[in-house]
C-alpha cells in the first residue's frame, strides 16, 4: 500500500460545532459502555468461550481467532446482532504489551496514520478529517476522531464490484472491566456529514466495530473484539468478510509498531537534544526541533 492513498482530505474541510463535538462525544461513550458490557457479559457468564453454535471460523493468525455469525442464528435478548448484517468476532492472544499496542493503534493525525499503515497495512487509503478529542499527558492513548478509509475489495481491479469506503468516529483510551481488569479499547463508527458526500468510484458502507485488550500476563496481550458492517451489496458482502477479518488480525502488528513509533520518538528527540546542545550554529533549526521535542513529551 503506497503513502500516496493516504491523503489530506477527499473532502472539503469538516466543520464542527462545539455541540457537534459533545454529541459525538456521547455517541462515542455511548457505544463505548455498551460494547463493555457485551464484553463484561462475555467474561463473565460465557468464561470467554466462543459459542460454535453461534459463530463459525473463518481466519487465524498465531493465536487469534476470527468468527463470523451463522446465517439465521437469532441472538437471545441483550445479545449483540447484527440484525441481519454481517457480524464478526474475534478472541485470542497475541505477544506484547498492552501500552506498546495502544501506542501502536492510535494515529492521531495523518503523519501517524502513514506510519502506522507502513508497519499495520490494514487499510488501503485514509485520511483525517477532524480532531474531537486529543491525547494529554495524563490520558496519553485517549483519542477521539473523524477519520476516512477505503477498504480494497477482491474483483475490484477486474471493474466486477467497487471498493468500500467509510467514514466513521474513531476512539481509543483506557477503560475498566466490571472485574477490575484494565482495558485498552478501539472504537470504529460510521457517521455522516454534508461535507462528506458519497466520493466517484467508490460504494460508501457502514461500519460499527469495537475492541478490548487486556495484559493477561506479563507479555500477553488477550483481545476480545466485534464488528457488524453493511457493504452496501450482497457480492461485496461475501468478498468483505474477510477483509473485516483481516483488519481485526492486524492487531497482532500493533505492539510492535508501538516499540517503532516510541523508538522514532527517541531519536528525533535524542537527535534535536544533539542539535540543541551542539551549538548554535543554525538558531532556526535547532528551535525548530526543539520545539518537536516538547510536543512529543506530552505523549
Amino acid at each position: 500500500m503506497g503513502k500516496g492513498r493516504f491523503i489530506v482530505n477527499p473532502f472539503e474541510d469538516l466543520v464542527m460545532t462545539p455541540d457537534d463535538r459533545s454529541q459525538l462525544q456521547g455517541l462515542a461513550h455511548s457505544l463505548i459502555m455498551s460494547n463493555l458490557d457485551h464484553y463484561n457479559r462475555f467474561i463473565s457468564s460465557g468464561k470467554g468461550q466462543v459459542d460454535s453454535h453461534r459463530w463459525k471460523q473463518i481466519k487465524a493468525r498465531e493465536q487469534l481467532l476470527v468468527f463470523a455469525e451463522r446465517s439465521g442464528f437469532k441472538p437471545t435478548t441483550g445479545e449483540l446482532s447484527g440484525s441481519g448484517l454481517p457480524m464478526i468476532l474475534c478472541v485470542g492472544s497475541m505477544m506484547g504489551k498492552l501500552e506498546d499496542l495502544m501506542y501502536g493503534v492510535m494515529s492521531e493525525d495523518l503523519e501517524t496514520m502513514r506510519f502506522k499503515a507502513s508497519y499495520v497495512n490494514d487499510v488501503s487509503g485514509a485520511a483525517a478529517l477532524g480532531s474531537i478529542v486529543e491525547p494529554t499527558s495524563n490520558y496519553p492513548f485517549q483519542t477521539l476522531m473523524i477519520k476516512w478509509m477505503e477498504i480494497d475489495i477482491p474483483l475490484a481491479s477486474m471493474n466486477f464490484v467497487k471498493n468500500r469506503d467509510y467514514v466513521y468516529l474513531e476512539g481509543t483510551g483506557m477503560i475498566k472491566a466490571a472485574n477490575g481488569d484494565r482495558l485498552g479499547y478501539h472504537l470504529l463508527h460510521s457517521v455522516d456529514f454534508p461535507e462528506t458526500p458519497k466520493l466517484p468510484n467508490r460504494i460508501r458502507g457502514n461500519i460499527s466495530m469495537m475492541a478490548f485488550w487486556r495484559q493477561a500476563k506479563s507479555n500477553t496481550i488477550e483481545m476480545y473484539a466485534t464488528g457488524i458492517f453493511d457493504p452496501c451489496g450482497d457480492v461485496a458482502r461475501v468478498l468483505a468478510v474477510p477483509r473485516m477479518a483481516d483488519m481485526f488480525l492486524a492487531s497482532v502488528k500493533y505492539p510492535h509498531c508501538g516499540q517503532m513509533r516510541k523508538l522514532s520518538f527517541m531519536l528525533d528527540k535524542a537527535y534535536a537534544d544533539s542539535r540543541q546542545h551542539g551549538g548554535a550554529k543554525d538558531e532556526l533549526c535547532v528551535s525548530r526541533f526543539a520545539a518537536v521535542s516538547t510536543e512529543g513529551d506530552i505523549l
